[in-house]
């Protein structure tokens, strides 16, 4: 999570961004890809507001969600702060510009835009302001594009409003002022209501706000014993930086001549201090183990490797 005012001051300066066609990206957690969207959190009256904690994220297990099942929460300190998507592109007045959320309660956000075009004097900006409402406890398609702001000519570096310019939807304003390269900002939590984010679309791609890519591990203390003998199996559930999740696994087993993996106890065994999970195993016969990590609120259910423990000479 980035705060967002420094950035803006580069809406002065900015490139062409690449668009790479119309493409799905599936955000694990908020780790955006680098680019030019990604979350951040700003003042709902106006950008420079008073500084503030920024959000606190997680990933929420959501049948409902648009893609794919989960989607990020996110819940601010207090009110009179957004949190949401902001993009760069290279034409605000033409750039899709959507995303879905599910209020937990209120439902109270607000838009902005900043950009540029060749009518305005160096270091300045046109600034766009719009409320946001949806409904609470429904999920929902929000298009900050289809509001009517509030726009000024803006001093970028100190935020000063050297002229006020109307109200116009994003369209109806570049139309009479000209299209060109800034900021889309679009957020919830106004009222210090927390939300659900899913599914944001900005310029040629839709982002999929998901659980984390996780992997599980299985380690066996002998691969070769004789029957009845001990064997301690060692699991762990890992991130994507290889950090044990503590995630609780279930023990599977499919000894020689059994057509399936079966659970070897009903319940899963929990982790300890280390975030790792292990149990003792005695086997009559060969048998291949795996852990099975059930489905959790922030990842897909998953298996790890097979470990075979052959029994006899």
């Amino acid at each position: 999570m980035r705060a967002v005012a420094v950035l803006l001051l580069a809406v002065l300066g900015l490139a062409p961004t690449s668009a790479s066609g119309s493409d799905v990206v599936v955000v694990p957690g908020t780790s955006f890809p680098a680019g030019g969207t990604y979350l951040t959190w700003f003042g709902c009256a106006g950008l420079f507001g008073p500084a503030a904690a920024g959000p606190t994220p997680s990933v929420a297990a959501d049948a409902a969600a648009p893609m794919g099942g989960r989607a990020t929460r996110l819940a601010l300190p207090g009110t009179g702060q957004a949190t949401g998507p902001v993009a760069r592109v290279d034409r605000v007045g033409s750039a899709a510009w959507s995303m879905w959320v599910r209020p937990v309660a209120g439902g109270q956000g607000a838009a902005h835009v900043w950009y540029v075009t060749s009518e305005l004097d160096e270091g300045e900006v046109w600034s766009g302001r719009a409320d946001l409402a949806a409904a609470a406890g429904e999920w929902q398609q929000v298009s900050p594009g289809t509001a009517r702001f509030s726009w000024a000519r803006v001093d970028a570096a100190t935020g000063e409003v050297r002229e006020q310019a109307g109200s116009a939807t994003v369209a109806g304003f570049t139309r009479t002022h000209g299209d060109g390269p800034g900021y889309l900002l679009a957020g919830f939590g106004c009222d210090g209501a927390p939300f659900l984010l899913d599914a944001v679309a900005t310029g040629p791609t839709t982002y999929d706000l998901q659980g984390f890519p996780v992997s599980t591990t299985i380690t066996a203390s002998a691969s070769r014993v004789a029957p009845g003998s001990e064997v301690t199996l060692t699991g762990a559930t890992l991130d994507g930086d290889q950090r044990a999740t503590g995630a609780p696994l279930v023990l599977e087993a499919r000894p020689a001549g059994a057509a399936r993996f079966t659970p070897v106890a009903p319940e899963p065994l929990l982790s300890g201090a280390e975030g790792t999970v292990e149990t003792t195993v005695k086997p009559e016969r060969t048998t291949r183990y795996r852990w099975f990590q059930p489905a959790t609120g922030y990842a897909d259910a998953g298996v790890s490797p097979i470990v075979t423990v052959r029994v006899g000479g």
